[in-house]
C-alpha cells in the first residue's frame, strides 16, 4: 500500500488502508455470543465496545471524500484503540 501510494501520488491517486478491529458482523456473531470470550475481547479494547459495520463505513466515507485529499499511504485503524 505504501509503495503504491508513493508511485501513484504524482497522478493525484491516493492509496490508503482501512484496518478494522473486532466488528460485530455475521462472520463472528457466533463467537461473540460467548460472554466469556466477548469479555476477554472487550478487555483489550480501550473503547470497551465491539465495533459496527457503520464505524468502518464512516472511515471509508472519509477516505472517499475530498476531506482526505491530502491523505495517502496511511493505515486507518477502526478498532476502538485495540492497536494501541
Amino acid at each position: 500500500m505504501r509503495n503504491l501510494a508513493k508511485q501513484l501520488a504524482p497522478f493525484g491517486i491516493s492509496v490508503n488502508n482501512l484496518a478494522p478491529g473486532v466488528i460485530g458482523t455475521d462472520r463472528n456473531r457466533e463467537r461473540l455470543a460467548d460472554p466469556v470470550y466477548t469479555q476477554r475481547v472487550l478487555d483489550r479494547i480501550p473503547a470497551h465496545k465491539i465495533g459496527t459495520p457503520e464505524d468502518c463505513a464512516a472511515a471509508a466515507l472519509l477516505l472517499c471524500s475530498d476531506a482526505a485529499g491530502y491523505l495517502t499511504g496511511q493505515t486507518i485503524f477502526v478498532d476502538g484503540g485495540m492497536s494501541l
